[in-house]
C-alpha cells in the first residue's frame, strides 16, 4: 500500500475532496486525523471507516484559529506518534457580487483559505523539519488562472495567495526532505458547489475538454500521489485537477 506507516492530517475532512482523501489514504495504509469545523460529519466518517479496520480518528478544528491548529497537532502526535503528512483542505466560498462583499466577509475567506492553510503547515514545520520528511498538500483553486468561475473575488484572491504560499514553503522546507506542492481543482460536484454547479454545467460543460466536472475521486487521486513516496522529486508545482479548463502556463 502507498501510503503504509504514514500519518496524514487532512482538513475539511467532513465531505467532498477532504471525505474522499480521507478514505483513499486510509485505504492505502495511512492513519488519519481527519478534521472539520462539523465534528458530527468527520466523527461520522471516521467511525464508519473504523468499522472497516481503519485507523481514522475525528477532531473538530476551526483552521482559522492558530492555538486549535495548535492542539490539532498534538493530538495528531498524541494518537500517532508523528506527521508525515499535511493536506491543507479547509475553505469555504461564499457566492456574492464582487461589490456585495463586506470586509468582514474578505477577512474570513482569507483567514479560512490562506491563514488557515500557513498556520497548518506551521504548526507541522518543525515536526517535519526535526524528522527529515514531510509531504504538505496545499488546495488553491483553478479560479487563480482563470479569474473564477463561480468563486468571488475574495476566494479567487485567497487560491492564487496559496499558489505563492507553496512555492514559498516548498524552497525553505526542501532542504529538510520536506515537498509542497499544491492541487487546483476545477469545478467539480462537492457540497461546496450544491449551489451552482447544475445551472452553470448547462452552458459551460462544453469548455471543459474531457467532457465533465470533476468528481472528489479524481483530486483524492491527485493528492495520493502528491502524498506519496512516487512524488518525493515533485515539489514546488500547482497540479490542475480540472479536465482542461483551464491549462497552467
Amino acid at each position: 500500500m502507498r501510503l503504509e506507516g504514514k500519518t496524514a492530517i487532512i482538513t475539511g475532512a467532513g465531505g467532498g475532496f477532504g471525505a474522499a482523501m480521507t478514505r483513499r489514504f486510509s485505504a492505502e495504509g495511512a492513519r488519519v486525523l481527519a478534521c472539520d469545523w462539523n465534528l458530527n460529519s468527520v466523527e461520522k466518517l471516521a467511525t464508519e471507516l473504523s468499522a472497516d479496520g481503519r485507523d481514522v480518528r475525528s477532531r473538530k478544528v476551526d483552521v482559522s484559529d492558530s492555538g486549535q491548529v495548535a492542539e490539532m497537532f498534538e493530538a495528531a502526535l498524541a494518537a500517532f506518534g508523528r506527521v508525515d503528512i499535511l493536506v491543507n483542505n479547509a475553505g469555504i466560498s461564499p457566492k456574492k457580487l464582487y461589490l456585495e462583499y463586506t470586509e468582514d466577509e474578505w477577512d474570513a475567506v482569507q483567514s479560512i483559505n490562506l491563514k488557515g492553510e500557513y498556520l497548518c503547515a506551521r504548526a507541522v514545520s518543525e515536526h517535519m523539519m526535526e524528522n527529515k520528511y514531510g509531504r504538505i498538500v496545499n488546495f488553491s483553486s483553478s479560479a487563480w488562472r482563470s479569474g473564477g468561475f463561480a468563486g468571488g473575488v475574495p476566494y479567487t484572491a485567497a487560491k492564487a495567495g496559496v499558489i505563492g504560499l507553496t512555492r514559498s514553503l516548498a524552497k525553505m522546507l526542501g532542504p529538510f526532505g520536506i515537498t509542497v506542492n499544491a492541487i487546483a481543482p476545477g469545478p467539480s460536484a462537492t457540497g461546496m458547489t450544491d449551489a451552482w454547479l447544475e445551472e452553470w454545467s448547462k452552458t459551460n460543460l462544453a469548455n471543459i475538454p474531457l467532457g465533465r466536472v470533476g468528481q472528489p475521486d479524481d483530486i483524492a487521486n491527485a493528492a495520493l500521489f502528491l502524498a506519496s513516496d512516487e512524488a518525493e522529486y515533485v515539489t514546488g508545482i500547482c497540479l490542475d485537477v480540472n479536465g482542461g479548463i483551464a491549462m497552467g502556463g
